[in-house]
């Protein structure tokens, strides 16, 4: 199994100025994962820029055998989809490259090694990353945030105290049960369980194919999905956003 946090090394994850930047993993049990890379201050006092922006990914992993896994991930808020293979070696993780024809393009890496971090510290990094990552996409104004798809990035940036206002009020028992009901509309609700950032919503079986995910983000709710023709009952990889106020009918 894939397991806790494997951080890359330092010195093979150079920026273009030479700012080490490394990434981290965190691997879940239950088959998600999320990847981080925190924002980092220019080491280069010629550079021409005085920091690195960070980014931010959720996906799943499932084990191939023989010690290799399939990860599939995708960036918080941009558009940028990976589907790669990894294989552990002790404490060592290594990535492979991904398909030439893919949209984007993944680099083989095979150096993370597992630190000594909790998954409280990693949560706090990621948090952190993921704000980094949401405002380089609203300066550069390269693509719409998935997560919020009704606004353009030029006033997203406007609306972030609003969506953390609206998040902490909105009902996620509530929010969970009418999510379940879209996908699975016959069977009744057990349990809504927080993980970090994420929700988990379940019947009684608490099997991962009964399972729901779901984040809430401001006045809008994002739950996954299995793909068509995804046997798999880790493949939940087809995003699906609502607002709040058409979820519950208010």
């Amino acid at each position: 199994m894939l397991t806790g946090v494997y951080k890359e090394d330092d010195k093979y994850s150079k920026n273009d100025d030479g700012t080490p930047q490394p990434s981290y993993w965190y691997f879940k049990k239950n088959g998600k994962l999320l990847r981080c890379t925190p924002q980092v201050n220019s080491t280069n006092q010629n550079s021409d820029t005085d920091f690195w922006y960070g980014d931010a990914d959720r996906g799943t992993w499932k084990s191939l055998g023989n010690n290799m896994f399939e990860l599939k991930l995708h960036d918080v808020y941009d558009n940028d989809y990976y589907t790669i293979k990894a294989k552990l070696n002790g404490n060592k993780l290594h990535t492979y490259a991904n398909s030439r024809n893919a949209k984007y393009e993944w680099d083989a890496d095979d150096n993370y090694k597992q630190p000594d971090m909790t998954y409280s510290d990693f949560m706090d990094m990621f948090n952190k990353a993921k704000d980094s990552d949401q405002k380089d996409i609203q300066e550069n104004g390269y693509a719409k945030p998935d997560n919020d798809s009704s606004s353009d990035s030029s006033n997203s940036s406007s609306s972030s105290s609003d969506s953390d206002s609206s998040s902490t009020s909105a009902d996620p028992d509530e929010i969970g049960k009418a999510v379940y009901a879209r996908v699975f509309p016959s069977e009744q609700v057990d349990s809504v369980e927080q993980d970090g950032d994420s929700y988990y919503v379940s019947n009684e079986y608490h099997s991962a194919d009964s399972t729901v995910e779901f984040q809430i983000n401001g006045d809008k709710v994002t739950y996954w999905t299995q793909a068509d023709g995804d046997a798999t009952a880790d493949g939940k990889n087809d995003a699906h956003t609502v607002s709040i106020k058409d979820l519950l009918g208010n």
